[in-house]
């Protein structure tokens, strides 16, 4: 019985621990910012960019097919530890959306390459099997730096977060669009911004 009586009181005291969550609404989050980098101002990086990018018409083929575009590389040259998929991963589905690219994905998913093993295997269905030349080569590449700068402004911090991309005609080497979404931020002079 004497158990049952501590479990019991355990359950309670836990319970009352429990936090309160709430789910934010992103389309008129409020909350207070943060000096860091965080969700809302990728969110704003990658509309700003995705508008910028359809609005120009660089990636309107003549003929009205999609290009075929990878991901190239994505510098991350702030103090934090970022995912910068965050940031790419919106600009990849507005893009694909708008029908104007088709992402290839054979440099991050390893099993684009790795199937083609499955030709020499008599346990596969040969008919399934992805065939020689089938592979799509990419046509546009899109590449890109996230900047960090810090500066003392009247005892405060002053925080500037700097998203440059550049999508390029791998066929020439040119750049077809480029752009960039600045994010300044002032903070305590003691915040964290890592």
């Amino acid at each position: 019985m004497k158990k049952y009586v501590v479990m019991l009181l355990a359950m309670l005291f836990l319970s009352g621990c429990v936090t309160k969550t709430v789910l934010i609404d992103t389309e008129n989050d409020t909350t207070e910012r943060v000096a860091a980098l965080e969700g809302r101002d990728f969110e704003d990086a990658a509309s700003s960019m995705i508008e910028d990018m359809l609005e120009m018409g660089t990636l309107s083929k003549p003929n009205g097919q999609p290009y075929i575009l990878i991901i190239s590389r994505i510098e991350n040259d702030t103090m934090q530890r970022i995912d910068v998929d965050e940031l790419t991963k919106s600009i990849r589905i507005a893009l694909m959306k708008s029908g104007k690219v088709r992402v290839t994905a054979f440099q991050e998913d390893n099993m684009v390459m790795q199937s083609a093993q499955l030709r020499k295997s008599k346990e596969f269905n040969q008919a399934n099997v992805r065939q020689k030349n089938s592979l799509a080569a990419p046509e546009l590449s899109l590449s890109g730096k996230i900047n960090q700068r810090e500066f003392r402004v009247s005892g405060d911090k002053r925080i500037e977060y700097r998203f440059s991309m550049s999508i390029t005609d791998l066929s020439n080497g040119l750049t077809v669009w480029e752009g960039e979404k600045k994010i300044k931020k002032i903070a305590d002079k003691n915040a964290v911004t890592w």
